[in-house]
């Protein structure tokens, strides 16, 4: 579940241009849609440990183990919708 976990994170990562330190240094430079990145990776940190998808020292959730694979499906469609966008 780790594997697959970091493995949804450097998916997520390509789709949006870059690893997670890259968009906290350009979101200091002043470029706002990493800055809105970095404030959905806050909320999204946020939302994972009050809802108890995160994993502890005992292992993963069974709901984190589910919200890994809707993650994994959900990142999978937008690559493929974007893969097959026809550009004006």
């Amino acid at each position: 579940w780790n594997f697959l976990g970091m493995a949804l994170v450097g998916f997520g990562s390509v789709l949006l241009g870059g690893c997670p330190l890259r968009q906290r240094i350009l979101s200091g430079e002043g470029n706002i849609d990493s800055v809105i990145t970095v404030i959905g990776m806050f909320v999204g940190s946020a939302f994972c440990h009050n809802f108890g998808l995160a994993s502890s020292g005992k292992g993963p959730t069974p709901n984190g183990k589910i919200a890994v694979i809707v993650g994994i499906i959900v990142v999978l469609i937008i690559a493929v919708m974007n893969t097959f966008r026809k550009e004006d």
